[in-house]
C-alpha cells in the first residue's frame, strides 16, 4: 500500500508561500493557524498547510549555521581555508544553505558534504590519512568489481546487528511505545535471509514480500533502552555486460507489474518539465536500454553528488533534482527511475545497507528492466563518484550491476509499514534505519538513535 501524499502537489497560498521561501517561519505558522480555524478551509488545502509546518520544523533543525557559524566551522578543520574560497563553494552550490527570517543559514553538514564531495578539501583538512582511507576503499571496490567481471558472479555471506535506542526526559517509564525495524526483502541480489535473534519478542513480521519489511515491537518504556535484531543474509552478483543490439522493448507479465511503470504522488510524477528533460537526454533512439544508459550517463556525468536534507521537507523530489541538478544516492534514484518509466521502461526502487568490509551506510539504488537481460541494477551515487574520479571501470560497471555487498530493507517507494504508523514518519518514503513512536505522539529526532554493526562478511564459493 502507497502513503498518500498527493496533497504536497497543491500550491500554498501566496503569503504563506512567500513566507516559507524566505524562511520567515513564525509568521507563516501564525498564518496558517488562522487559516485553519477557518471553516471554509478546503480539508485538502488544511493537509498541504499541516505539512508546511512540518516541513519548517525539519528545515530549522537542520539549517542552523549563519554564515559566519558556517565559515569558522570549516576553517577550524581545513585552517588554510579563506573566506574567498568559502564564498566560492557557496556559489557553486557545494555548501548547501537557506533563509531563516530573511538571512542566510547553512545546513548542519555542509562541511561533512563538502570533505566528502571534494577530495582536494578533505585532504587538506586531514592530510595522507583520508586520501589512505579513500584508496583503501577504492582498492576493495575495484578488486571485487573486476573478479566479478573475471569469473562472472561473486557471493558473500554476511551477519549484522541493528539497534534502535531510545532516551527521553519527556516520556514516563512503563508508556507504551511502538518500534518497527527493519528487515531484508525477498529477491536479488539477496539469495538467502534469516533473522539470528531479537533482543524483544515482535508483535510481528512482516512478509519477505512486503516493500518496506519490519519487525514491529509494542514494548513499555524504560530511559535508554534499546531493541536489536541479529541478521544473517547472502548475496549473489553475477555479470553479464547488456549489449544494445540484444536488447528489446519485450515486458513479460510474469516479470513486470503496472506499478514498475506508473506515477507516484507526489514525487514519481511525470511533469512537463521531466517530460522535456527525459525527451532531450535520450534523444531520438526507441532502443530501451540506450535510453536507461542516457539517463543514467546525465545523472552520473552532468549532475553533482549533495547531501540533502529531510526527504520530508521537500514537496517534490525528482522536480528538486532536476531543477538544481544535485541530489544524494536516494535523490538520484528517484529520477533515473521516474525518467526511465517516463519513457516506457520498468524501473522499481531498492534501499538499505552497503555493507563492504572497509565501510559501510545507508543507501539507496535503481532497478530497471530490459528485455532479454531482466531486472538489472542502476547506482547512480556510486558511478557518479566513479567517472569523478576517472574510473571508467566502476563508472560502467555500476550501471546493470551491483557489488556484492548490499542488504536491501526496501523494495518500494513510499510504502506502508505493517502496521502503519500512526503519526507522521520521520522518513515517510523509505526504511534504512528503523522508526518509533509513543502512544500519544511521535519522537523527537534526538530522542532515538539508530545503529548497526557488521559482525561477518566473507566470499561464499
Amino acid at each position: 500500500m502507497t502513503i498518500n501524499l498527493s496533497y504536497l502537489g497543491y500550491p500554498l497560498p501566496n503569503d504563506i508561500a512567500m513566507l516559507e521561501a524566505s524562511g520567515h517561519f513564525e509568521e507563516m505558522n501564525r498564518l496558517i493557524d488562522l487559516m485553519l480555524q477557518k471553516s471554509n478551509t478546503p480539508s485538502a488545502l488544511r493537509k498541504r498547510l499541516e505539512f508546511a509546518r512540518v516541513c519548517a520544523e525539519d528545515t530549522l533543525n537542520a539549517y542552523r549555521l549563519t554564515e559566519d557559524e558556517a565559515f569558522a566551522g570549516a576553517k577550524s578543520s581545513i585552517p588554510d581555508l579563506t573566506r574567498a574560497e568559502f564564498n566560492q563553494l557557496t556559489d557553486d552550490r557545494t555548501l548547501d544553505w537557506r533563509l531563516i527570517d530573511g538571512v542566510r543559514h547553512y545546513r548542519n553538514n555542509c562541511l561533512s558534504n563538502l570533505l566528502r564531495t571534494r577530495s582536494e578539501y578533505a585532504v587538506r583538512e586531514k592530510g595522507l590519512a583520508v586520501q589512505m582511507e579513500h584508496d583503501a576503499e577504492t582498492h576493495a571496490l575495484d578488486e571485487i568489481i573486476q573478479d566479478i567481471q573475471k569469473n562472472g558472479s561473486a557471493a558473500m555471506h554476511m551477519e549484522m546487528q541493528e539497534c534502535i535506542e531510545i532516551s527521553s526526559s519527556r516520556l514516563t517509564p512503563g508508556e507504551p511505545l511502538r518500534i518497527w525495524l527493519p528487515l531484508p526483502v525477498q529477491g536479488k541480489p539477496v539469495v538467502h535471509a534469516e533473522i539470528l535473534g531479537m533482543s524483544h519478542q515482535p508483535v510481528s513480521i512482516a512478509p519477505e514480500t512486503a516493500p518496506q519489511r519490519t519487525a514491529y515491537f509494542e514494548l513499555p518504556y524504560s530511559d535508554g533502552m534499546k531493541v536489536t535484531v541479529d541478521l544473517a543474509w547472502d548475496t549473489e552478483m553475477h555479470y553479464k555486460k547488456p549489449d544494445p543490439a540484444l536488447a528489446t522493448a519485450d515486458l513479460p507479465a510474469e516479470d513486470v507489474k503496472d506499478e514498475d511503470l506508473a506515477e507516484i504522488e507526489p514525487h514519481v510524477v511525470f511533469k512537463p518539465y521531466l517530460r522535456a528533460l527525459t525527451q532531450e537526454i535520450i534523444g531520438s533512439t526507441d532502443n530501451p536500454l540506450i535510453k536507461a544508459r542516457r539517463i543514467y550517463d546525465f545523472i552520473t556525468t552532468q549532475c553533482t553528488y549533495r547531501f540533502m536534507p529531510s526527504y520530508r521537507s521537500i514537496p517534490d523530489i525528482v522536480g528538486h533534482f532536476c531543477s538544481n541538478l544535485r541530489g544524494d544516492c536516494g535523490v538520484q534514484a528517484l529520477t533515473f527511475i521516474t525518467m526511465c518509466r517516463c519513457c516506457g521502461i520498468p524501473a522499481r526502487w531498492q534501499s538499505g545497507l552497503y555493507t563492504a568490509p572497509v565501510s559501510s551506510g545507508m543507501h539507496d539504488w535503481a532497478m530497471f528492466y530490459v528485455a532479454p537481460y531482466g531486472w538489472m541494477f542502476a547506482d547512480c551515487s556510486f558511478g557518479g563518484s566513479a567517472y569523478r574520479t576517472g574510473s571508467t571501470m566502476r563508472h560502467d560497471f555500476y550501471f546493470g550491476h551491483l557489488d556484492p555487498w548490499r542488504l536491501p530493507f526496501a523494495s518500494g517507494f513510499q510504502a506502508e509499514f505493517i502496521p502503519p504508523m500512526s503519526f507522521m514518519r520521520y522518513d515517510p518514503y523509505d526504511n534504512q534505519v528503523g522508526e518509533a513512536e509513543a502512544v500519544s505522539g511521535r519522537l523527537l529526532a534526538d530522542e532515538i538513535d539508530h545503529s548497526h554493526r557488521l559482525i561477518t562478511c566473507m566470499r561464499r564459493d
